[in-house]
């Protein structure tokens, strides 16, 4: 049992004057949220079982703040990091995590970063609300000991699918997820993306997702509620938020690439979705350009459409990166930018845990070629062979 907090007054006051200190306090917090232009969040009470067996029981949560929020609302972060950037996603989700306040609820695929791990330690020594759920195939991690030895309560996917996620909640204000394993590759030497958000309607869906994850043991395909809210304004910028595979994501994914008038970009980790290579190819038909980067050893053979998508005249590149091209990122029209976990493939579509966000704004939109076009230019430069050869 956790320790116990009580509060005996030293004198008594009279009934009604404390009901009216209580209404006061109450107007005035109501008044600053509402300054502020903020409201609660709502995070379900997680808890049930977690690995190894035991308990995993968090206190009730509190209503969220935003005194540690970002200024900016939507934010992107490469790694590794290009120079003349700011910290890359490492130092970006450490200090997250070290702005917590209230609650910081992670469904992290692997978990290998000793400084992610301890900053979770820490937090749950501190009091702050803490869960984590993860794959199974991560259990023996030193990382993830560390964090199980330290009592945080953790659940592992032990589904066929793989838990795929790469997000985390933190004060039912934030949400952080993208492409970016918590390892040492993916944050140091693999090309990925971390997007940073802050909005509690959007965190209200990834905490809702998070719970269902942890505490009702739901994995890959089954009965799901509905996502609070599918579409959220985050800063005037529109955010379609999908989880797969309840959600139908690549439907999602179909309707952004089938309104393509101009361009496509891509960068793809894995490729293998007929359907979305054959959307890509009959907007070529009607003059749009195609341009794709694909991660060298994904690429090539029966299954990746690379081939396939050079063949009908898009532009296709392999990358340059003697590590991995992590990306999942598909740019229309330099408007609106697809990103998140999810693979261009089957078992994304219909048996792993995955999440994808569709963000309509040409200034991340930029940032996103930026990045695209820095890792072509590397793979030209490395004399990458491009599939148009």
């Amino acid at each position: 049992m956790g320790p116990r907090f009580e509060t005996t007054p030293r004198r008594r006051w009279p009934l009604a004057v404390l009901a009216l200190l209580l209404a006061a306090l109450w107007l005035a917090a109501a008044f600053e949220l509402g300054r502020r232009g903020l409201r609660p969040a709502p995070l379900s009470d997680v808890g049930k079982d977690a690995g190894g067996g035991a308990r995993a029981t968090l206190p009730a949560p509190e209503t969220p703040t935003s005194e540690s929020a970002p200024h900016a609302p939507v934010r992107v972060y490469f790694s590794p990091s290009p120079p003349g950037t700011p910290a890359g996603p490492a130092a970006q989700l450490l200090a997250l995590l070290a702005r917590a306040r209230e609650s910081v609820l992670c469904a992290w695929y692997d978990l290998e970063l000793d400084a992610a791990a301890e900053a979770l330690v820490a937090l749950h020594r501190r009091g702050v609300r803490v869960g984590l759920v993860s794959d199974s195939d991560y259990r023996s991690r030193a990382a993830m000991k560390t964090v199980l030895e330290a009592g945080v309560p953790v659940v592992f996917d032990d589904s066929s699918g793989l838990m795929h996620n790469k997000f985390c909640v933190v004060d039912g204000q934030m949400v952080w997820t993208g492409s970016t394993n918590i390892t040492n590759n993916c944050l140091f030497r693999n090309n990925n993306n971390a997007l940073l958000l802050v909005s509690p309607e959007l965190a209200e869906n990834y905490a809702a997702e998070f719970n269902e994850m942890f505490s009702l043991r739901r994995f890959g395909p089954g009965p799901s509620k509905p996502t609070p809210h599918p579409v959220v304004n985050i800063g005037g910028v529109r955010v379609e938020c999908y989880f797969a595979p309840e959600d139908r994501a690549l439907a999602a994914l179909l309707r952004t690439v089938g309104g393509a008038a101009d361009r496509i970009d891509f960068m793809a980790f894995s490729f293998t979705s007929t359907e979305l290579a054959e959307a890509m190819a009959a907007r070529m038909g009607n003059g749009v350009r195609v341009r794709g980067l694909f991660e060298r050893r994904g690429a090539g053979g029966a299954h990746p459409r690379d081939d396939w998508l050079a063949a009908r005249g898009a532009e296709i590149h392999l990358d340059a990166n003697p590590g991995t091209m992590h990306h999942k990122v598909i740019i229309v029209d330099a408007a609106v930018v697809a990103a998140g976990s999810y693979n261009f493939s089957r078992n994304a579509e219909t048996r792993n845990d995955e999440n994808l966000l569709i963000l309509h704004d040409t200034a991340l939109a930029g940032q996103y070629l930026d990045e695209m076009d820095r890792l072509v230019a590397e793979a030209a430069g490395a004399k990458s062979p491009s599939v148009n050869r």
